[in-house]
């Protein structure tokens, strides 16, 4: 067994013949998650059958750009588009201008002022984009600023996009807002200039970026309803590009440094053994974005009790199964 800490979450690594061979609940004083890495096909369904959930490690979300903005407005629920639609009025009635930049350096600075008090709130933030500066400057041609500002002109949000041709595809790598802007109004208005951004660019697909399958640590619960009421659909990343991840089982026995609830999504079926999966999904944005390259499912963990189901569900998601874990 090796021990990891990731930021307050104690990961025991075990191959399958402990995974199977202990009382893993016995051991939530000494490790948070019970984890094997790539667990071999044969392996995977008593590994399932043991309580562990066979996933991706990492999940990436995409949506198809469409030909216009009330097009892609148009395909979500009733609810995420009136949201949008308000979020939008609300920010120009206060005046709130939100555009796209060039990367260069004032313009990167001055985001990355606001990222880095941004990441400070979280829970468990790393300020990344930081530490990236001068690979974004180096690399400003692959990439645009989405910038937000008030109506005196201060900065109050951005997002940093790369430009993906290959794969068609703009990537929100990283977006911030100021400390006030917290009921998710801001965000939908940036995301939908990207978006429009990547339409105008030609590209089929907008992607917020990828988050590890487990939501309920660096990730909340609350990230992937907002993400999924967007439009956007998780990938296992990588169906995208193999070296963006690997598949993993984990048995979650203790939610001390998660929260509660805490979501995993993981698969529902084998994943397929075909590596241009993803890459042939891509190719031609299908027109029902609940069909997935793979279908995924949901587990819900708490232990105060099961949580209404209906607040993380979505449509692309096929299966969401409950468990209490003990506190």
């Amino acid at each position: 067994m090796e021990m990891t800490n990731d930021s307050g979450l104690r990961i025991a690594h075990v191959d399958t013949d402990e995974a199977l061979g202990r009382d893993w609940p016995a051991y939530r004083q000494d490790a948070d998650v019970i984890r094997v890495r790539d667990p071999e096909a044969a392996d995977r369904p008593l590994l399932r059958k043991a309580g562990f959930a066979v996933k991706p490690s990492w999940l990436t979300w995409l949506a198809p750009v469409r030909a216009s903005e009330e097009d892609f407005l148009g395909r979500l629920g009733r609810r995420a588009r009136k949201n949008a639609r308000h979020s939008l009025r609300t920010l120009r009635d206060r005046g709130v201008r939100v555009g796209v930049h060039p990367l260069d350096a004032p313009a990167l600075d001055a985001f990355l002022v606001v990222y880095d008090a941004h990441m400070s709130r979280l829970r468990n933030g790393v300020p990344y984009a930081v530490g990236m500066r001068e690979q974004f400057l180096e690399q400003a041609d692959g990439y645009f600023l989405v910038r937000a500002t008030d109506a005196e002109g201060v900065l109050i949000g951005g997002c940093v996009c790369a430009l993906d041709t290959a794969d068609s595809v703009v990537r929100i790598r990283f977006s911030a807002m100021a400390a006030e802007e917290r009921n998710g109004q801001l965000v939908r208005a940036m995301y939908l200039m990207a978006c429009q951004e990547a339409r105008e660019r030609g590209h089929r697909w907008l992607s917020l970026g990828s988050d590890p399958s487990l939501y309920g640590h660096v990730a909340q619960p609350g990230l992937f309803v907002f993400k999924s009421q967007f439009g956007c659909v998780p990938v296992p990343s990588q169906l995208l590009d193999p070296e963006d991840g690997s598949d993993e089982a984990d048995l979650v026995v203790s939610l001390r440094a998660l929260t509660d609830p805490s979501l995993v999504v993981a698969y529902d079926t084998e994943r397929p053994t075909d590596p241009t999966k993803g890459e042939s999904w891509m190719s031609a944005p299908p027109e029902d974005t609940a069909v997935l390259p793979v279908p995924l499912r949901m587990e819900i963990l708490s232990a105060a009790g099961v949580p209404d189901p209906s607040l993380y569900t979505a449509g692309f998601i096929s299966r969401v199964d409950s468990r209490v874990i003990a506190p």
